[in-house]
Order: structure tokens, then C-alpha cells, then sequence
């Protein structure tokens, strides 16, 4: 006796005004959110924790910057919920709208005397952070696996490079607003209400997350279908169930861990996780020595970043366009080149002459290249059934390595702040020597890079044929 059900009818493919529709509804989804996430950065909430005078600073920091990824382990189980669901648009609207209100909470925790000491505040606030970006983490993978069914790959490094525009000018013009308002608040106000001015933003911020949701609702489910599928994966899957669902049979955790058996990813998570360590290591200094050695106060700090995302609201299409074109590794090394000459700028940089830390924000406008090359080219690499799996392998391994080295960085920090060497006669204090150290290991990364495998690349076609499936290995 057969007790399989039978098979759900295929829902119609979209037709090309509605994935145009589609794709203006993710500008939208973009922008609302990045307004959201720039009056509510990282910055702005290290700022935030230095106002309530917790012991250690330096881990304080470290744990800001790197708890969410450790927590973001848990995205591993982000393909078998979409499975269990089987709906991406609902799970992506739940997911961030959970995020929206856990920042919401933030502001209220670090209140003066909502919590018994500053080390609890503290410690609520990394909480609520952790929690509100796993939320985010969560409904980005189910995001990407969607609108790799909705853009085509032949258009896709356009999209992304045109979203990725959209995404820098809302932070870009958030960023620059909330170091404004920060800035006027602590001029007006007494020492001990500053915090004041840092948690309205937040506030705020958390406000535009939840309206990105609307565009969310309003763009259309996909179904997996032929004419959207990746260069790399000859073979259609049928579609099942009603759009928007996934179209796999029960899961099984054994599949997760299928990618590591495909070489092209296994490279590409090499890039990433060494990456996202070389980025790691610095952060904690990073944060700290624009405040507390060059004092540096948080309006002109946004007001670089700024700067930093204007100029990728230039250069973004036309890297999209580039990646299209000659392909993404080609672009990302080019890119990745200059990202990593910003340590040095922070490493010439000292209050008499403070204005060289401002060089490393120019340099890192090449992130813009990134930014788009990563989702893209891993996109390229997965499997359209197994995008998913994929993308929460890369995102918990290079989280993880970013976490590690993250809190790495600020434990050294309070551990050797005093450490002082000479060289040449020119003394190195335990801020310049991070600086020497983050240079030398983002020059690595690109050794790393050479070594990433790209679909239709004639290395690929060497390693795989030309009608090679990556995800059956």
C-alpha cells in the first residue's frame, strides 16, 4: 500500500513584472532596515556601554562586538525550520519582527537603576544585542534563499550591488543623524544623562526594523523553478506545495553537513572563516582608541563611517555590474587589496595628528566589493535546493571565527594594555602593535582568495566539467 501523499500541483512561475515588483519591494525592505540599523550600530551601543562605567572595558567591548556570533551558532538550525514551516516570507516576517522588539528592550536596560549595578547593565545590554542580531541572522538565511528564487542568477550581481547602494545610503543617512542628535544631546545636557542621547536612537532605530517588515509582507513567494536556476545546478527541481514553500521531503540533520564534502565551498569557507578572523582580531581596538586615545566623540566617528558609506553608494552598481561581467573573484581580490590597508592608517594615527584614522575609512569603501562578492558568489556555489544548508554553515563558521578572535582582541587588550616594545627607536604601545598585526594578516586573506573556486571559471570547468553539479560531490 503506497501512504506517500500525492503530489501537490506546481504553483505557476512569476512572470517578469512581478519579479521586477519584487525586486523594488527589496529596495524598500533594504533601506527601512538599514535606517534602522544605523541609528542602532555596534558604535552607538559601545558608546552607550562606556556611559554606564562597567569594569573592563575592554571586554565589555569585545563581548558587544562578538557574543552574537557565538549565540549565532544556532543558525544552524535555520534549514530545518524553514523546512518544518515550509514558508520563507512568513519565517522572514516573524524573525524580524522578533528582532525589532529586542532592541526596543535595549534602551530600558540601561537606564540608571533599572538593574542593580552597571556590571548588570552591562550584561543585559549584550544579551538583548545577541538575541535581537540572531533574530536577524535567522531571517537573513531564509532572506538570501528567497531572493535567489525570485533575481535570476544572470542579473543577480546587479541586484545585489543595487540593494547593497540602497542598504549604505539609508545607514549612511541614519548614522550621520543619530551622531548629530548624540552630539547636540551631550552638548545641552549634564554628564549624567548622556546615555540619554545614545538610547533614542536605539529606540528609533529599533522602529524602522519593524516597518521594513511591511515590504517584506507585500513581495511575492517563490517557488523553485527552471528558469531561475543556478549556473551550477543543470537539473530543475520540481516545485511542490503552495509558493513560498521549500521543496524538500522531511529533513534530515545529516544533510546539513553535506557542503563540507563539495571542494568549491570548502575554499570559499576557508576565505571566509580566515576573513572574518582577520577582521576579528582588530575590533576591539578599533572601537576603543578613536575614543580613548584620540578623542575622538561619536558625531565625528559616524561622520566618517559615513563618509565611508557614501562612497559605496557610488561604487556599488558598478561592482555588481563588474562581478557580473568578469566575475566575483576577479572584483573581490581587487577589493580586498585595499580593505586591508586600513590598519595602517589607524597605526599612523595619534592625537596630534588624528586626522590619518580617517584614511582607513576611505580604504574600507572597497568593502562595498565584498559586501556584494560574498552572497553572490556563495549563491553561485550552492545548489538552489541547498542554499540554505550552505549559507548557515558559512555564516556560523565565519561568525564564530569573528566572535573568537574578537573577544580574543579585547582580553589581550585589558591583559597587555600597558605593553610597550621599541623597534628602530620608535616605541609600539599594545594599540600599534594590533594595528601592525591586523595589516599583516588582511594581507593573507588574499592568498585565501586565490585559492576560491567560481562557477563557469575555466578552473571550475577543469575541476568539475562543464556540466558539473558542485553539490554532488
Amino acid at each position: 500500500m503506497n501512504d506517500r501523499p500525492p503530489a501537490a500541483i506546481a504553483p505557476p512561475a512569476l512572470d517578469l513584472a512581478a519579479r521586477r515588483r519584487a525586486r523594488r519591494l527589496a529596495y524598500w525592505n533594504a533601506l527601512l532596515w538599514s535606517i534602522g540599523n544605523g541609528l542602532s550600530g555596534s558604535t552607538l551601543v559601545i558608546y552607550l556601554a562606556m556611559e554606564l562605567r562597567a569594569e573592563r572595558i575592554g571586554l565589555s567591548i569585545g563581548l558587544i562586538l562578538a557574543a552574537r556570533h557565538f549565540i549565532g551558532v544556532l543558525r544552524l538550525g535555520t534549514p530545518a525550520m524553514l523546512d518544518r514551516r515550509r514558508d520563507r516570507k512568513r519565517f522572514c516576517t516573524i524573525t524580524f519582527a522578533l528582532s525589532g522588539v529586542l532592541l526596543l528592550c535595549l534602551p530600558i536596560c540601561a537606564a540608571p537603576k533599572v538593574l542593580p549595578s552597571a556590571n548588570a547593565s552591562v550584561w543585559a545590554l549584550v544579551m538583548l544585542w545577541c538575541s535581537h542580531h540572531l533574530m536577524q541572522y535567522l531571517g537573513t538565511i531564509a532572506l538570501y534563499s528567497w531572493l535567489a528564487d525570485l533575481v535570476p542568477t544572470a542579473v543577480r550581481g546587479r541586484f545585489f550591488g543595487r540593494r547593497e547602494r540602497w542598504l549604505v545610503a539609508g545607514e549612511a543617512a541614519a548614522a550621520i543623524a543619530c551622531g548629530w542628535f548624540a552630539w547636540e544631546w551631550c552638548l545641552h545636557y549634564p554628564k549624567s544623562q548622556h546615555w540619554i542621547g545614545y538610547a533614542i536612537p536605539a529606540g528609533f532605530g529599533a522602529l524602522f526594523i519593524l516597518a521594513a517588515i511591511v515590504p517584506l509582507r507585500r513581495m511575492p513567494r517563490a517557488e523553485r523553478s527552471a528558469d531561475n536556476a543556478n549556473c551550477n545546478d543543470p537539473h530543475p527541481v520540481p516545485a511542490k506545495g503552495r509558493p513560498g514553500e521549500t521543496t524538500r521531503n522531511a529533513y534530515s540533520w545529516n544533510r546539513l553537513w553535506k557542503p563540507l564534502g563539495d571542494r568549491a565551498f570548502l575554499a570559499f569557507l576557508l576565505f571566509g572563516c580566515w576573513f572574518s578572523a582577520a577582521n576579528g582580531i582588530t575590533q576591539t581596538v578599533q572601537n576603543s582608541y578613536p575614543k580613548q586615545v584620540l578623542q575622538v566623540g561619536l558625531f565625528l566617528m559616524l561622520a566618517v563611517q559615513t563618509g565611508m558609506r557614501l562612497g559605496q553608494i557610488g561604487v556599488s552598481p558598478y561592482l555588481g555590474r563588474a562581478a557580473d561581467r568578469f566575475g566575483n573573484k576577479p572584483m573581490m581580490l581587487f577589493c580586498l587589496l585595499i580593505t586591508a590597508q586600513g590598519p595602517l592608517f589607524y597605526l599612523f594615527s595619534t592625537p596630534e595628528s588624528w586626522c590619518w584614522f580617517v584614511g582607513a575609512w576611505i580604504a574600507w569603501i572597497a568593502y562595498a566589493g565584498l559586501n556584494i562578492g560574498l552572497p553572490n558568489l556563495m549563491l553561485k556555489i550552492a545548489p538552489r535546493d541547498q542554499n540554505a544548508d550552505y549559507l548557515a554553515i558559512y555564516y556560523t563558521c565565519a561568525g564564530l571565527c569573528y566572535g573568537g578572535t574578537t573577544l580574543l582582541g579585547g582580553w589581550l587588550f585589558d591583559r597587555y594594555k600597558s605593553f610597550t616594545w621599541s623597534l628602530g627607536g620608535t616605541t609600539w604601545d599594545v594599540n600599534q602593535t594590533t594595528f601592525l598585526l591586523g595589516w599583516i594578516v588582511r594581507l593573507t586573506c588574499l592568498f585565501f582568495l586565490c585559492g576560491l573556486i567560481e562557477p563557469k571559471s575555466p578552473q571550475f570547468q577543469r575541476i568539475y566539467g562543464k556540466q558539473g553539479n558542485i553539490g554532488k560531490q
